[in-house]
């Protein structure tokens, strides 16, 4: 199982590298496929392209969630990141507003639905599968080992956007980063490959024997999915899942176009904090991690999400008096929440939901989660300040998720709420 745990890190560096290319190439992108529009409406088309995903995500989260309940996540993660893979070099397919009109849009659109869908099963089966055999206090440590290679994969991808934008003409090299996915994306199918988990041998009905994954046999997991006795769970997932995805999204890809409106910095220089705040994530998740190791998942996730819901609406409403330095440490505290929420995540994810389908449950609820509330954010974020002008409004928006995702880990226990 340790071969396997480096091996689904490894491979999940590149498929995040893949998947988080659009978001930061979103500034390119936008006049390129939607010129006609304004430019705050460009940005906001490009971002809200994720709407897509309200459909694509959860129709993936539930096929690869149940195959990986009924056959074994492993044999799934090989599927997701070989349509990852695929799905991210078509983009290099795609012709802009100036050759295809609004075919390149809708192409855009396509394409992004088809990522979705492959990547609903690669972000919520991954990190629960590397939790499998561990010991308790063994679990912070490695989810906080999976999110860094998460966040390497992400850092890799800012990293060469950074380096398009440092260019006089980037739009003429967009398409550099997605030709580069493809050789990524093979490595990380090799890898996954390479890691194959052990079989055991059974007889079948038709004689033949066959191999079959010890993973759901282990577990529980051979009755199958019923939405029935899972709807409550899922609901529960929703605003807890998307509450993370956005303490992500919110620093890191929302903050590079809202700054460059209410304030004097340049998206260059947006860029390179970016990079560098990516370190800094990076570095905390791997001290955070073993200091939490005995800390209660739960209280954690408690505490954290209360201090969100009151320092977001501060934060944001200080955005437009300060500079670099200024926009770097509001950022900086954004990300020690969300790494702080996220490492506790996957250990309470094992301890409240039911084994025989805690693939799928979770597949679903973070697929709806990420998608409603996570990774609309951007696109959600600059429709508020749009309408408003008021900075303050995003931060609101995050402290409201914020506390929805509170009431959703506490009152279930308050209650005495139990899962099938």
């Amino acid at each position: 199982m340790k071969r396997a745990r480096i091996a689904t890190c490894l491979a999940n560096i590149l498929d995040h590298f893949d998947t988080s290319l659009y978001g930061f190439l979103v500034p390119i992108l936008a006049p390129l496929f939607f010129p006609k529009s304004d430019p705050v409406v460009a940005l906001i088309q490009g971002y809200g392209i994720v709407i897509i995903g309200f459909i694509t995500r959860p129709l993936g989260a539930w096929y690869f969630g149940k195959q990986a309940d009924l056959v074994g996540p492993h044999a799934a993660l090989i599927t997701t990141i070989m349509g990852m893979t695929a799905t991210t070099f078509c983009f290099t397919l795609l012709q802009p507003y100036e050759h295809w009109g609004v075919g390149g849009a809708i192409g855009l659109c396509l394409l992004r639905g088809i990522q979705n869908f492959f990547g609903a099963g690669e972000t919520s089966i991954a990190g629960l599968y590397v939790l499998e055999g561990a010991e308790t206090n063994q679990q912070h440590p490695i989810t906080s080992l999976y999110l860094s290679s998460t966040m390497i994969g992400i850092l890799l991808a800012s990293g060469v956007a950074s380096l398009l934008f440092a260019s006089d003409t980037p739009q003429l090299y967009w398409k550099w980063p997605f030709y580069g996915s493809l050789v990524t994306g093979l490595v990380g199918w090799w890898l996954r490959r390479q890691s194959a988990e052990h079989t055991v041998v059974l007889p079948v009905k038709t004689g033949i024997q066959e191999p079959i994954h010890l993973g759901p046999l282990l577990n529980g997991n051979n009755k199958g999915f019923s939405l029935k006795d899972n709807w409550q769970g899922i609901l529960r997932l929703i605003p807890i899942t998307g509450f993370s995805y956005i303490l992500y999204s919110a620093p890191l890809v929302f903050f590079n176009s809202f700054a460059t409106l209410v304030t004097q910095i340049t998206i260059k220089d947006l860029m390179i904090s970016n990079t560098l705040l990516m370190v800094f994530d990076l570095g905390l998740l791997a001290i955070l991690g073993p200091v939490m190791r005995k800390m209660n998942a739960e209280k954690l996730l408690l505490k954290i999400s209360l201090a969100a819901v009151l320092v977001s609406p501060i934060l944001f409403w200080c955005v437009p008096f300060v500079g670099v330095f200024g926009s770097v440490v509001i950022r900086m505290v954004i990300i020690i929440l969300g790494v702080a929420f996220c490492i506790p995540l996957h250990q309470w994810y094992r301890s409240e939901f039911p084994a025989k389908n805690r693939y799928t449950t979770t597949a679903i609820g973070y697929a709806i989660g990420s998608e409603v509330l996570g990774r609309s954010f951007p696109a959600v974020g600059l429709a508020l300040w749009h309408l408003t002008h008021s900075s303050i409004v995003p931060g609101v928006y995050i402290a409201l998720v914020g506390l929805c995702a509170y009431l959703s880990i506490a009152l279930p226990k308050t209650l005495k709420t139990r899962y099938k």
